[in-house]
C-alpha cells in the first residue's frame, strides 16, 4: 500500500494509473480539437473541458500521490 493512501491497495493504484493516462489523452485530443476547430464557440467549448478535465486529473494526481501528467 503506498504511503499517504490509506485503503487504496497496489491494484486499486495501478487502475487510478491507468485512468489517469487516459484522462492525460483524453486532454491532449481536445486541445487538438480546440486548435483545429473553425467555429470559435465550439473551439471554446473543447478548451474548457480540456481544462476541467486536467482540474480533476491534477486533484486524484495529487491525492494519490502520483506525479502530475502534463
Amino acid at each position: 500500500m503506498p504511503h499517504g493512501t490509506p485503503g487504496i491497495t497496489a491494484r486499486e493504484l495501478i487502475d487510478l494509473q491507468a485512468h489517469l493516462m487516459l484522462e492525460s489523452n483524453l486532454v491532449g485530443q481536445l486541445n487538438h480539437f480546440a486548435q483545429e476547430c473553425t467555429n470559435p464557440q465550439l473551439s471554446q467549448i473543447c478548451q474548457n473541458i480540456s481544462q476541467s478535465r486536467m482540474d480533476c486529473m491534477q486533484r486524484l494526481a495529487h491525492y494519490v500521490n502520483i506525479a502530475p501528467m502534463q
